[in-house]
């Protein structure tokens, strides 16, 4: 059998090559074509295949050939002839001849909106090329070259994009109309997308922020004010530090912990913990470039997040950076800006004149307190021999004061003239059919407007994605930043120094005759000494990037896998030199602490979409993988040379034994399914569930937990009883339910009492643990429903959200104290407590109608957040909580009360008569103490949110930003701490102090808000403290207004500039931190200051920057 197949393959094969080379003989005159086939059929044994309308089209032939091929009398036959052919097997095979493409003509074209204006900036391109253009202010565009038969593809953000055939016109005319608002917009969702009209849950999109609208190093920042729910404070003015961001409500105890109650956050499928325990401890926000994000959505209620699990209680906020797009011409993109930083101060400390003033005022009021004592009699002995030692040395003090000449302003004097905020970054994107690509790079420095250092990031960042086949591409996606905090004070801030130190400290600094500094008045350090005693350095490489591949199924199944990693590589090196006030004593120390850290993520995810008539929907099947490990080492280094040009580690003399060389190692994983499905019905019936089971290695009883959600929505608009409702275009109503988790607050060994280790001679070993573990910790689990409304009106020109929400929290974890006699353990952590947070999102927005080029177009939109926290169970009726200020309030929580209570006492104002703070006595029992103390909620506001404008006029465009916060209250510590008026423990100097203090009672029947200025014992409970003891006296309104941001710019391209090659040329002018509006009464710092617990302890106003700039794409 399988021999005579292949007799009858190679007897076929033979037929044809003979059929090809055997010769044949034609002579005809004025012979029909079909007569030539029938002789060439007769010859050849061919079988000719044609229609007789083919035939028709044909003219007659006269042929006179000798010894030719089959193929050459074909040729000849079929010269000038309508026909071509096609040889298979035994067949001749006619067809007709496709006409040649007609020559390529030149384009021009007009668009127009729905009212007959001219549109400006509209991308014309030919589809299936690079060829492109822009329309000017006028609408005009032309394409040189264009085929006949091509097809234009117009797109215009706002306007539905049309794809129009050329068919040989040269002029052609287009009329945009425009499109619904963001209801068909694609909208990044966990492990997936949805169009904005099917979702069902509370999902918020930012586009990529304008780089002049958010002049600074971080990403978080410019997303203050544009969600309603996300709660943005900029609590330090430094630079590269990453904003405090909630989203609605705090709903964790442990806020300084593993990130606190920042949302997770997870940057193109990588979760990345910006402050979590492990190797993102050490992923700063500030390493991503901002203008390499493409859009965010922040992912606010259950149905949203629960497909995140354990890690989404409080909320996601999803960052999708730039790629490029197939069949896309390269795209480059330029933008750079300078800036001037100045930080604005609205104080200043006292003069020389001021502070011997002070001085002697305070002084002279204790005399003046001992004398009254002394006269009104009743003392014993020894009380009047205390009194008169006291009132000779407060004396003393006075007589001795001499004041220098000297009278700086040491606040100015460190605070740079000007600070420079410098950046540029280009990028490229583009992409074939096979093939797209996105390369940028970019450099950001800014100097610190406070003392000296600066922050400065390189970053780069390379997306590639190939379809190898038509069911599969592959991508890989790689993200490299290097961040220097340089000179940067990260533990403190040198104007702490720059306030206290002594007004008639001289210019020059006072050495010891060692060489190394000394001082001018008590152990009070030169600002100048101080700065350059001390340098700093804090290098951060970081490593982001995914590798994806992607397979098409058959029956609407696909397959995608990604592995993605960060890397972090910190190296923070701090050198107090030989002669500094600091190093000195060890003949200058040097630090040297390392931090190592890896996390990679693998999923693995199945996806199906279905459509059946009316039904729509698909469903995701996923597992993933996450491992994070930690190393950090570190080493001190001590006796330095006197040269400075020798002072380098390498030249020190021996190791500092009073530092702990540490190299510690630590590792977590997880372990995640998850299934999710969405459904509608003709866009109108929409529900969706969700389901994730994960496991964490931080748990050992508790280790798996489950984490439900569904949710629903009706699409009213589409009802038919909607349809003659022409005020309104679209009305949603939605409702979600699900749980979420937490254990973000949980270190890495919280649930064992015994560390591994090793000893000196690197054996296998055990050490203890300084917190006791609790092998039954369980997850932080978060029940949430929302309720919402989306509604659209005049022709989608108009738009507004209102959200209800409800999350309950349960399990909270927290850090609590043992007794001592439980072995050498001093904390627990344990879940002890239940909180609620309640509350409303409103956005509004509204754009103006598209009337024509020269017309201003503008919209406007404004966010908001009401949010009621209340803790509803705690193991203990009251705990601290958020930090102690010796001196200063402490902060706790207190059942049935939200998070953020400040204990301090109630003060009814200033004794007119005395000059002394009265205090409620709470238990009327005729003593002031500390039984008689309250607690306030401070920290959280009742509302808070932002607005934004933009306009645009011809080439002219213009952007302002606001934010705000209603309700909260700020303790102003600086300003308690400034009313005292001794001499410091530490400096034996009484310190200066801010000009507010001259703001006092100084005279019987004076009514002040403030007390005199007083030092020793004094007021009624005769104490030291008693004017400057925490009270409502130092509390004040937390509500403020702030105008963030103002843009002006204008686009030359297409207008004064008429190279074609430019799309955008855009020159602008911004400012940033134009103004806040604030309680007269918080006198100093910034109301963003204040910390978790609403307490402000910093004096450092916000910086203002102003910059130009420029955005050139082509």
């Amino acid at each position: 059998m399988k021999l005579s197949a292949v007799i009858m393959l190679a007897a076929c094969l033979q037929l044809s090559a003979t059929g090809y080379s055997q010769r044949l003989q034609l002579s005809l005159n004025e012979a029909p074509v079909s007569k030539v086939f029938s002789e060439l059929h007769r010859q050849s044994g061919y079988t000719f295949v044609y229609t007789a309308s083919q035939l028709r089209q044909t003219e007659k032939v006269t042929l006179d050939l000798k010894d030719v091929t089959l193929v050459q009398a074909l040729d000849s036959c079929l010269r000038n002839q309508p026909l071509a052919y096609t040889i298979q097997d035994n067949m001749v095979i006619i067809r007709e001849r496709p006409l040649p493409p007609p020559p390529p003509i030149r384009v021009a074209g007009f668009i127009y909106d729905e009212n007959g204006q001219p549109v400006p900036g509209v991308s014309v391109g030919v589809k299936g090329t690079t060829k492109g253009a822009i329309t000017n202010a006028n609408g005009e565009f032309i394409l040189p070259e264009v085929a006949a038969d091509a097809v234009l593809v117009v797109s215009s953000i706002g306007y539905q994009p049309q794809e129009v055939p050329v068919s040989s016109r040269p002029v052609i005319k287009v009329v945009l109309k425009i499109a619904p608002q963001a209801l068909d917009e694609k909208v990044v969702i966990g492990y997936g997308s949805a169009r904005r009209r099917d979702l069902t849950g509370s999902i918020a999109k930012v586009a990529s922020v304008q780089p002049e609208q958010n002049m600074s190093a971080n990403t978080v920042n410019g997303l203050q004010g544009r969600v309603a729910g996300l709660f943005v404070k900029q609590g330090d003015s430094r630079p590269g530090v990453v904003p405090q961001f909630t989203i609605r409500g705090i709903q964790t105890l442990q806020t300084e912990v593993g990130g606190g109650s920042n949302p997770l956050m997870v940057i193109d499928g990588l979760v990345v913990d910006a402050a979590g325990a492990g190797a993102n401890a050490n992923y700063n926000l500030a390493n991503l470039n901002p203008q390499d994000i493409e859009s965010i959505e922040v992912l606010k209620d259950a149905a949203s997040s629960a497909i995140y699990g354990a890690r989404g209680a409080q909320g996601v906020i999803l960052i999708t950076t730039k790629k490029g797009n197939f069949n896309s011409k390269p795209n480059v993109n330029v933008n750079a800006y300078w800036g001037v930083t100045k930080s604005v101060f609205n104080y200043r400390p006292l003069n020389t004149q001021e502070y011997g003033m002070m001085f002697r005022e305070a002084r002279n009021s204790r005399i003046s307190d001992i004398d009254k004592q002394l006269a009104a009699g009743g003392l014993t002995p020894d009380q009047i021999a205390n009194l008169n030692n006291e009132k000779g040395l407060v004396q003393a003090q006075i007589d001795n004061l001499e004041l220098g000449t000297a009278d700086n302003n040491w606040l100015k004097k460190v605070t740079p003239s000007q600070a420079m905020t410098r950046n540029i970054q280009t990028s490229v994107a583009g992409g074939t059919d096979k093939t797209t690509y996105y390369l940028s790079f970019g450099r950001y420095s800014e100097d610190n407007a406070i003392g000296k250092g600066r922050f400065s990031r390189y970053s780069g960042k390379l997306a590639v994605t190939q379809k190898l086949f038509n069911w599969f591409k592959a991508g890989a996606d790689i993200a490299i930043s290097n961040v220097l905090n340089k000179d940067i004070d990260l533990m403190g801030s040198p104007l702490s120094n720059a306030m206290g130190v002594r007004p008639d400290t001289p210019d020059s600094i006072k050495y010891n005759s060692d060489g190394t500094y000394g001082y001018w008045h008590g152990l009070q350090e030169h600002p100048y000494a101080r700065r350059d005693g001390y340098t700093s350095a804090v290098r951060t490489w970081n490593y982001v990037g995914n590798f994806f591949g992607e397979i098409t199924l058959p029956k609407n199944f696909s397959f995608r896998t990604m592995l993605a990693a960060s890397k972090s590589d910190v190296t923070e090196e701090t050198f107090d030199n030989p002669i500094s006030y600091m190093g000195q004593a060890r003949r200058g120390v040097y630090q040297n602490i390392g931090n190592k850290g890896l996390r990679y993520t693998w999923n693995n995810v199945l996806s199906y979409r279905y459509q059946l008539d009316k039904w729509r929907g698909d469903a995701v099947l996923g597992q993933e993988y996450t491992d994070n490990s930690y190393n950090t080492s570190g080493y001190s280094l001590i006796g330095f040379p006197s040269t400075p040009s020798l002072w380098k580690p390498g030249n020190a003399s021996a190791f500092d034994n009073s530092y702990a060389s540490r190299n510690r190692e630590f590792r977590e994983n997880s372990q995640s399914f998850f299934l999710r499905t969405n459904m509608s019905w003709d866009h109108k019936y929409l529900f969706s569930a969700s389901i994730r089971r994960d496991g964490s290695s931080k748990l050992k009883d508790f280790r798996y937990a489950w984490f439900p959600a569904v949710s629903a929505g009706w699409v009213v608009s589409s009802e038919p009883f909607m349809k003659q409702q022409k005020w309104i275009s679209y009305l949603k109503v939605r409702t979600s339910y699900g749980i979420t988790g937490n254990i973000r607050p949980l270190g890495l060994t919280d649930v064992t009492s015994l560390l591994a280790t090793q000893t000196y001679l690197n054996a296998p070993a055990l050490q203890l643990n300084p917190r006791l573990g609790n092998p039954a910790l369980k997850w932080e689990r978060t029940r949430q429903q929302d309720i919402g409304l989306e509604a659209r009106f005049l022709n989608d020109r108009l738009s507004a959200t209102i959200e209800y929400y409800s999350k309950k929290t349960d399990g909270l974890l927290s850090s609590v104290l043992i007794p001592s006699s439980s072995g050498g353990f001093t904390s627990q952590r344990v879940n002890l407590g239940a909180m609620d947070n309640r509350g409303v999102d409103i956005a509004i927005n509204y754009s103006s109608a598209a009337t024509g080029a020269n017309s201003i177009k503008w919209n406007v939109g404004i966010v908001g957040n009401i949010n009621r926290n209340r803790i509803t169970a705690l193991r203990d009726s009251i705990m601290n909580y958020a930090g102690y200020y010796p001196g200063g309030p402490m902060g706790f929580v207190v059942m049935g009360q939200p998070v953020g209570m400040l204990q301090m006492y109630k003060a009814q104002g200033i004794d007119q008569q005395t000059g002394d703070i009265i205090y409620e006595d709470m238990n009327k029992d005729g003593v002031i103490n500390q039984a008689d103390m309250i607690y306030l909620p401070v920290a959280q506001p009742k509302f808070s949110g932002g607005f934004n404008g933009e306009a645009s006029w011809k080439g002219f465009s213009a952007s302002a930003q606001f934010v705000y916060t209603v309700g909260n209250k700020i303790y102003n510590l600086s300003d308690q701490f400034a009313r005292f008026y001794g001499l410091s423990d530490e400096t034996g100097v009484m310190e200066n102090m801010p000009d507010w203090v001259l703001d006092r009672w100084t005279k019987p029947g004076d009514n002040s808000h403030y007390p005199r200025a007083v030092t020793g014992p004094h007021g009624a409970g005769q104490t030291t403290d008693w004017n400057s003891r925490p009270s409502t006296l130092y509390l004040f309104s937390g509500s403020y207004l702030r105008f963030k941001n103002f843009t002006l710019g204008y686009d030359f391209a297409g207008r004064v500039v008429k190279n074609k090659m430019f799309e955008q040329l855009r020159l602008y002018g911004a400012v940033q931190n134009v103004f806040v509006i604030k309680d007269k009464g918080l006198k100093s710092g910034d109301p963003e200051q204040a910390m978790e617990n609403g307490v402000q302890q910093a004096i450092v106003p916000m910086p203002r920057t102003v910059s130009i700039g420029i955005n050139a794409r082509f």
